[in-house]
């Protein structure tokens, strides 16, 4: 049987959470004013028809980390005024949605629907996703030998995006090149398990590059086809950069021949963390235009 919320008429409840529930169907909810209605980590199957219908100035619905095998048609109806949508770690697949299941969300500006069953068509997903004008941010599969398909030009506001894979992935400017129509600011690839010199060139306007290596599938020298990649930066000005998850031991010492690849570029944050981080020294960054480190 379903939850039931109820939210008395004279008083504006902002955030309804039912997180960690063990919620197994969605609530039902009485008419309210809520803007942030948070589901996550419980274990909801399905979103009906018109589950918020009452709750039309929903801005944010988290639904991550449950068991979402399903999304019926309508189920998001109405909800102009939703900004942000997590669908990330569930169950869904190509036959999770109907078609135009996110046409009506006309102000939705972040989209996360990464870490789900979506091996064998990310293209449907992404055309669907293409629907979103308002989209700013996404979080999204990418399985492996796929590419970010064309369609995704038709956002004019994209400019953040995370790439996903339940596997080592390795990337290349065969995965990205459909994205030279955009102006992707931010990137984050998970679960790299190595990079081709050429990954980056459909990004020439990229500020922030965050990369996560998988570390039980990374190729021995992950580590140095990560900075030949970055030669592709060169005379560029970036915001940020960090590399996460390094499963070579000594793989970050400051004086290794890798950090030339940096002397070219003007880079104001590098993160670097993983199983050692060794000589650091803060010498070599005086000539690397470094201004700050984590």
């Amino acid at each position: 049987m379903a939850a039931i919320y109820i939210i008395k008429t004279e008083k504006i409840v902002n955030l309804i959470d039912f997180s960690g529930r063990n919620l197994k169907t969605m609530p039902v909810f009485l008419p309210n004013s809520t803007t942030d209605l948070n589901l996550q980590e419980n274990f909801i199957q399905s979103v009906p028809v018109w589950s918020f219908r009452k709750s039309r100035k929903l801005k944010r619905i988290d639904l991550s980390y449950n068991s979402l095998s399903m999304i019926e048609r309508d189920a998001f109806a109405g909800l102009v005024e939703l900004t942000h949508l997590d669908l990330n770690t569930n169950r869904l697949t190509t036959n999770s949605l109907p078609v135009d299941i996110f046409k009506g969300l006309t102000s939705l500006e972040e989209l996360a629907i990464n870490y789900n069953y979506d091996y064998n068509d990310n293209s449907y997903f992404q055309s669907e996703i293409s629907l979103i004008k308002s989209l700013v941010r996404l979080r999204i599969d990418l399985s492996t030998g796929k590419q970010i398909d064309k369609c995704l030009c038709t956002l004019p506001n994209l400019r953040e995006i995370q790439i996903s894979s339940h596997t080592g992935q390795i990337y290349s400017e065969h995965s990205f090149h459909n994205l030279r129509c955009q102006v992707i600011e931010v990137l984050y690839l998970d679960a790299v398990s190595s990079l081709t010199p050429d990954t980056f060139i459909s990004f020439p306007k990229l500020k922030t590059l965050k990369i996560n290596i998988k570390i039980l599938n990374a190729a021995d020298d992950v580590i140095s086809k990560i900075f030949k990649s970055l030669k592709v930066f060169k005379g560029r000005n970036i915001t940020e950069l960090s590399i996460t998850g390094n499963p070579m031991r000594n793989g970050f010492v400051m004086d290794h021949p890798h950090f030339a690849v940096l002397q070219n570029i003007c880079l104001k944050k590098l993160v670097l963390v993983g199983d050692s981080i060794l000589g650091i020294r803060f010498r070599p960054f005086e000539r690397y235009a470094l201004r700050r480190t984590v």
